[in-house]
């Protein structure tokens, strides 16, 4: 048995206890595995799988819709580039290519920052 501090309210309690005795707050429990995180992360990332997989839905759609915005958009500027250039090709090229950076970006600052935390779970899988 640990003595740990509450997030909420600073007061000290055993690491097996629910909830805070005296503020009521509910311990995190973290029960998935960072190493299945590190696994999704490392070959589903630009889906936005390990965001799914810790539980943070609407972060891992906007990575999906970045991710397959850009694939969707770069073959469409490339082949209105092979008839000519215009600007709907342009376009495509202006919006996809940065979306598909963005998302790897993103993937690759968590990627670093699940290897920062991967002796504190709770870091990993908070939804904050």
């Amino acid at each position: 048995m640990v003595m740990i501090y509450c997030r909420e309210c600073g007061a000290r309690h055993s690491d097996k206890a629910k909830a805070c005795p005296k503020c009521g707050y509910v311990a995190f429990n973290v029960d998935k595995s960072v190493a299945v995180y590190l696994v999704l992360l490392w070959l589903f990332g630009m889906f936005g799988a390990h965001r799914f997989y810790a539980g943070k839905t609407k972060s891992a759609i906007v990575i999906l819709l970045m991710f397959l915005g850009g694939i969707l958009l770069y073959p469409m500027a490339i082949l209105s580039f092979m008839g000519r250039a215009d600007s709907f090709g342009i376009l495509c090229l202006c919006v996809g290519v940065p979306a598909i950076i963005a998302t790897g970006i993103w993937v690759f600052v968590d990627f670093i920052v699940a290897l920062c935390n991967i002796k504190h779970p709770k870091k990993i899988f908070d939804k904050k």
